[in-house]
C-alpha cells in the first residue's frame, strides 16, 4: 500500500502523528515603533538675545554700568522665561492636538503599526522608511514570467541544467533541528531531524517545511561553504506546511529568484536541490513535472501540489523545484513510498508558497485558519493504550481550549457525523470549515455517547518561539 510522507530525515527524526498546536514569534510580528517629538527653538536664539544685551550695555556709561549689567542679566532671565513658557506651550498643544483624536490600534496587525511623523519629514520619506511591512523589507525577487529573470542577469535565456545549477546550488541550504521529547516515565530525551531551504532574501530568510522544524528548541542552517548559523523562527503554517526562518550571515547570500509556478508545463524539465539522508547536502536531481495539480491528502491536510519523477528523499523536504530559467518554482514536501513505488515526489508550488510567506512575514500566521482548540492524543496501539490508562485505541481529548463540555480524556467518535480514529481524520473531517462555524462533536465518555457543540475559533499563535537570540 502507498504511503505519503513528509520527507524528514527517517533515520533521525521520527514522525508525530498527534495533533500539534504551531507556535509562532507574536512578538516578531508586530514590530513596536517609538517617537520622541522635540519642539523646536521656534526662531529664538538665546545667543542673540546675550548678544543684543551686551550692545545695548556699551551704549551707557561707565558710572551706571553695574547697573546696566543687573538689568540686562535680570531683562535675560525674563525674556528666556518668556520664550521657554512659549515653547513649552507651543510643545504641549502640539503633543495635546495629536493626542486629540486617539486612533485605536489592532497590535495584531503589523500594517496597522506605524510611527508619527518627524517636523519636516515627508510623506514619502516616511512611506519608504518607517511604514514598510516586513514583507516589503524582506526584498524577496518574485517575476510573473519564466523568461524573466533579471536577478540572474540571464532575461529572456534558457540555461542548460548545468548552468542552472551553478547558478542557484548555493541558494539551498542544511537544516538540522533538535527537539525535546517526553518520554514514558517522565522521562526526556532530544531528538534531532534534518531537511533543506532556500533563500529568499539577502537578509537571510529561509523557506522550508513546517514538518522540517515543528517543535524544534534549536534550528541550525548550514550554507554551502559550511559555515552554520543558529536561525530564529519567523512563521510556520501547518495547513500548506511552510515555515520562515531567519539567519544573520556574515558573508553575502546567494538569494533564489521565484518563478512562477502557473507557467509550468506538464513534462518541463526540472531540478530538484536539497539535502538527502540528511548528510549529503547540495545533491542535485533532475526530472520532470509529471502533473501540475495532483491532489494529495498528507496528515490530515489536503494539498495541491506539483508531482515530479526526480529522485525526492528524506532530508529533501524543504529544498527547492528549479525551472531551467533558474527560477525557485516549488518547495519539496514530501515522497511516496513504498516496495513498489520509485519516482513519485511533491512540491509545494511557489505561487501557493509565496502568499504564504507574505502573511507569515507580515503576522506571524495565515489568517483565516481554524482553530478546534482541541490538544489531541492518538493511541493506536495497546502499549499506548496501557500507558494511559483507556481500554479502547483511537483519538482522545487532553485539554479543551473552548468549551467546557468536552472533557480531558473523551474520546472523540465523529465530528459533523463522520467517524473520526485519529488526530489526522479530525483534521479531514474539519476540511473545508471557516472560522465561527459550529460543529457537531460526538465523544465517548463512561460507556456513553455524548453529544456537543463547538464553535471554531481563528488559529492564533500564542507564544513566542525564537531561536538564535
Amino acid at each position: 500500500m502507498n504511503e505519503f510522507d513528509n520527507n524528514q530525515n527517517g533515520s533521525t527524526n521520527s514522525e508525530n502523528n498527534g495533533y500539534n498546536i504551531n507556535k509562532a514569534p507574536a512578538s516578531e510580528q508586530a514590530p513596536m515603533y517609538s517617537t520622541v517629538y522635540t519642539p523646536g527653538t521656534n526662531g529664538y536664539s538665546s545667543a542673540s538675545t546675550a548678544s543684543s544685551a551686551q550692545s545695548s550695555a556699551k551704549k551707557k556709561g561707565t558710572g551706571s554700568k553695574a547697573t546696566v549689567i543687573a538689568i540686562s542679566v535680570v531683562a535675560f532671565l525674563l525674556l528666556a522665561l518668556v520664550f521657554s513658557s512659549i515653547g513649552f506651550l507651543i510643545a504641549g498643544s502640539r503633543v495635546f492636538m495629536q493626542n486629540e483624536d486617539p486612533q485605536i490600534v489592532d497590535t495584531n496587525n503589523p500594517s496597522n503599526l506605524g510611527v508619527l511623523k518627524d517636523e519636516g519629514k515627508t510623506d514619502e520619506s516616511v512611506k519608504d522608511s518607517d511604514s514598510q511591512s516586513p514583507s516589503e523589507s524582506a526584498n524577496i525577487i518574485k517575476t510573473e514570467s519564466p523568461a524573466l529573470n533579471e536577478a540572474a542577469g540571464t532575461v529572456g535565456k534558457l540555461m542548460t541544467k548545468t548552468q542552472v545549477a551553478a547558478l542557484v546550488k548555493d541558494s539551498v541550504v542544511e537544516i538540522s533541528t533538535e527537539q525535546v521529547v517526553k518520554g514514558h516515565s517522565f522521562m526526556q530525551y532530544v531528538q534531532s531531524g534534518a531537511g533543506s531551504g532556500v533563500i529568499i532574501s539577502d537578509d537571510g530568510m529561509v523557506i522550508t517545511n513546517n514538518h522540517v522544524i515543528n517543535g524544534a528548541s534549536k534550528i541550525t542552517v548550514r550554507l554551502t561553504n559550511g559555515n552554520e548559523y543558529v536561525a530564529e523562527l519567523i512563521g510556520t503554517d501547518a495547513s500548506s506546511d511552510i515555515a520562515i526562518i531567519k539567519i544573520k550571515a556574515e558573508e553575502k547570500l546567494t538569494v533564489a529568484t521565484l518563478g512562477s509556478s502557473a507557467n509550468l508545463s506538464l513534462a518541463e524539465d526540472v531540478l530538484v536541490i536539497g539535502n538527502p539522508l540528511g548528510e549529503l547536502g547540495g545533491t542535485v536531481t533532475d526530472g520532470i513535472v509529471s502533473a501540475l495539480a495532483r491532489e494529495i491528502t498528507i496528515d490530515g491536510e489536503n494539498m495541491t501540489l506539483i508531482q515530479t519523477n526526480a529522485a525526492v528523499n528524506p532530508g529533501n523536504s524543504g529544498g527547492g523545484m528549479f525551472n531551467l530559467y533558474g527560477e525557485l518554482v516549488g518547495i519539496v514536501n514530501a515522497k511516496s513510498s513504498g516496495e513498489d513505488v520509485e519516482g513519485l515526489g511533491f512540491a509545494i508550488p511557489i505561487d501557493t508558497a509565496y502568499s504564504i510567506v507574505l502573511q507569515l512575514l507580515d503576522y506571524g500566521y495565515v489568517r483565516g485558519r481554524v482553530d478546534h482548540g482541541l490538544e489531541l492524543i492518538d493511541i493506536n496501539d495497546l502499549f499506548t493504550a496501557a500507558s494511559y490508562r483507556v481500554s479502547a485505541l483511537g483519538v482522545y481529548v487532553y485539554e479543551s481550549k473552548y468549551t467546557d463540555d468536552i472533557k480531558n480524556g473523551d474520546r472523540i467518535a465523529s465530528v459533523n457525523g463522520i467517524e473520526v480514529s485519529t488526530s489526522a481524520k479530525v483534521k479531514e473531517a474539519l476540511y473545508g470549515c471557516e472560522v465561527g462555524d459550529t460543529v457537531d462533536i460526538t465523544v465517548v465518555r463512561g460507556g456513553k455517547l455524548i453529544n456537543v457543540k463547538l464553535t471554531l475559533h481563528e488559529y492564533v499563535p500564542e507564544t513566542d518561539v525564537s531561536f538564535g537570540r
